[in-house]
């Protein structure tokens, strides 16, 4: 019952804390592992990034793109993507990039 509380809490303050700030976009934070997500609108793109709500999130050789992407050529100016990255030395690094509403399994 202890662990729940705790856990509880820490979602209680992550949410707060997420509040104060005054995101703007959906991201998700698990403290039980370092990999995050985020969703919005891509405002600016460059041959190895993405831009979201003003941040840059680094796209490497592994990371993975999913539903009707195949790789960052796919990815538009204006689109509204889902993006699971880990933050890494201070940058964040893409794992995961899917269009939101994308359900085309190929």
């Amino acid at each position: 019952m202890r662990r729940t509380t705790r856990i509880l809490r820490a979602f209680v303050l992550l949410f707060v804390v997420a509040g104060l700030a005054g995101c703007d976009t959906l991201e998700d934070i698990n403290p039980f592992n370092d990999e995050k997500e985020v969703e919005g609108i891509v405002e600016a793109k460059t041959d190895n990034s993405l831009t979201v709500d003003g941040i840059d999130y680094m796209v490497t050789a592994e990371t993975e793109f999913e539903g009707s992407l195949e790789s960052l050529d796919d990815v538009n100016v204006g689109d509204e993507v889902e993006i699971e990255y880990e933050e890494n030395g201070g940058t964040r690094e893409a794992l995961e990039v899917e269009l939101v509403g994308d359900d085309d399994d190929d």
